[in-house]
């Protein structure tokens, strides 16, 4: 009779199986988002950005010129740094430099927040009574059980599996209180940030913007991102549950990365938080579910407030994609890139439904997509509108073409050069927007 244990895999697996929360991999991704070192040299840039800095609007800009200059302060621990924005703060108050207390003060507790949350969840999962030691002290537990068996006359033939899953079952159900814990810390903390972000911005700073980036990390993107998806999740039998209001200010960071990228290339950063917001916005789907609502808008008869915001949902999902993708260092989701491949796909089946979706919401872009991207627009309109004529059915065709035609030089020359016998809506929207 062999007993075969159990690892701290094993237990993963159970806590994880029916959607539990993966401490092990978001534990691990917190700890690397917040570096302590750069928080501490960027807490120190802010304080001399914000004693030179003479309103809350020039801070960002400031601090983003101070560290790309001097990098940091060499050797300053977190608590020193600390201070030193503490000081700032109190050499600001009654200045009349205007809102610059106020925004200091945030951004120092937003730091600190940063960090104390970095502690929590390292105590968390590394700490004696962290995830992992609890895990291993089951598994030790379980193997001293077995050899306490072992020296027994009478052994049981179902000895080994009663032992393993006892403890598993003991181990499975600490570790998912301990994962919960852990979660929680880290959605409390960019619940936390979402709020001060908002406060920020009505004091005239862009979070988005200057040289502390806790905002724009990928974790965050996700965090709001399964907001908004959760809310779109809704359109097919529950719109009239959607918090629009909610959804809308999910999307602030993600529209002021956009709003960037419209008058300078965007740092590998940033394209990082706008592919991490599609793939936790659950990608093509989003698209989907988004462009039912746009389909359906005469029948949720949404209040004008309403319905502006989901205006502004298509819009920020359209610019957004047409940001992000596009460029030979960003690779664009299979969910997504699917909805482009129309050659693919015949008849009037699933994925017709979906492109017709799809183009709904790309009818409300309106930044400019790089060469790559128009090409592959024009050819997605050429083909499925030529489908859509065929079926004698509405397709996406039109609001891809819109997209394509936000570069209209590079859209007339692959328009005109499209070796196609049934080219002509093509060339006749052309027309009309030259």
């Amino acid at each position: 009779m062999d007993y075969r244990g159990f690892t701290e895999e094993d237990v993963r697996a159970a806590v994880t199986a029916d959607g539990g929360p993966d401490a092990w991999r978001t534990g691990p991704a917190f700890l690397r988002e917040i570096d302590t070192e750069e928080m501490s040299d960027t807490a120190v840039v802010y304080a001399r950005a914000g004693a030179e800095s003479v309103n809350s609007y020039q801070l960002a800009g400031r601090s983003e010129e101070l560290s790309e200059k001097s990098g940091a302060a060499d050797g300053v621990p977190f608590t020193d740094a600390e201070q030193r924005l503490a000081e700032t703060a109190r050499g600001l108050q009654g200045e009349g430099a205007a809102g610059m207390y106020e925004v200091v003060g945030t951004l120092r507790l937003a730091m600190a927040d940063a960090m104390d949350t970095r502690t929590a969840v390292a105590e968390l999962l590394d700490g004696p009574d962290g995830l992992h030691a609890v895990v291993r002290r089951h598994i030790a537990a379980a193997w001293q059980d077995w050899e306490f068996a072992l020296c027994q006359v009478d052994i049981p033939d179902d000895a080994a599996d009663t032992i393993r899953e006892r403890h598993l079952g003991a181990a499975v159900r600490d570790a998912s209180a301990g994962a919960g814990d852990l979660t929680d810390a880290v959605d409390g903390y960019r619940t936390r940030m979402t709020g001060r972000a908002a406060e920020l911005a009505a004091q005239g700073y862009d979070v988005t913007d200057g040289a502390l980036d806790l905002w724009l990390t990928p974790g965050n993107a996700a965090f709001l991102a399964e907001g908004v998806r959760l809310e779109l999740a809704k359109s097919a039998d529950r719109p009239g549950d959607i918090d629009w209001d909610f959804a809308l200010h999910n999307l602030e960071p993600f529209l002021a990365v956009i709003a960037r990228g419209k008058d300078a290339d965007l740092t590998p950063g940033e394209y990082r938080y706008l592919d991490a917001f599609y793939e936790h916005a659950g990608g093509g789907d989003a698209f989907v579910d988004l462009g039912r609502l746009l389909l359906r808008r005469d029948d949720l008869r949404l209040p004008p407030a309403d319905d502006d915001r989901l205006s502004g949902i298509a819009g920020a999902f359209a610019d957004g994609m047409l940001t992000a993708y596009g460029h030979d260092s960003v690779r664009m989701p299979d969910s997504m890139a699917r909805l482009f491949q129309v050659y693919r796909y015949k008849g009037t089946g699933g994925w017709w439904g979906d492109f017709q979706k799809f183009g709904e919401v790309m009818g409300y872009a309106t930044v400019t997509p790089t060469r790559r991207m128009t090409e592959d627009l024009v050819s997605t309109a050429i083909v499925s509108h030529r489908k859509g004529w065929e079926l004698d059915e509405r397709s996406g065709s039109d609001g891809v073409m819109h997209a394509a035609l936000l570069n209209l030089p590079v859209a007339a020359e692959e328009i005109r050069g499209y070796n196609s016998a049934n080219n002509q809506w093509a060339l006749r929207v052309l027309d009309e927007a030259s």
